[in-house]
């Protein structure tokens, strides 16, 4: 019951036809996906990136807080000093 090539539809036979263009569309993306890999390799942080970044954040934060707790016992300072100073040169 085989058949031979000849005597198939031309629809049945139409991808060999196009064969060489589908893999020349194929070499295109894969050229398109190599260049993609090849800039995010070149692009990307390493761990050791991130780690600098981490400790850089840590110390940024480490700063931060110190200078909230400084800033809030200055303004209580202030705050309960502030009366006494006003009743010393008002009145």
């Amino acid at each position: 019951m085989s058949m031979k090539f000849d005597d198939e539809r031309p629809e049945a036979y139409a991808w060999r036809m196009n064969i060489e263009a589908c893999l020349g569309k194929l070499e295109a993306d894969v050229a398109a996906i190599k260049l993609d890999i090849a800039f995010l390799k070149a692009n990307s942080a390493t761990k050791t990136d991130i780690a600098e970044l981490k400790g850089e954040l840590k110390a940024a934060l480490a700063e931060a807080k110190s200078s909230i707790i400084i800033w809030v016992v200055g303004a209580i300072f202030v705050t309960q000093l502030l009366p006494s100073l006003l009743k010393l040169f008002v009145g």
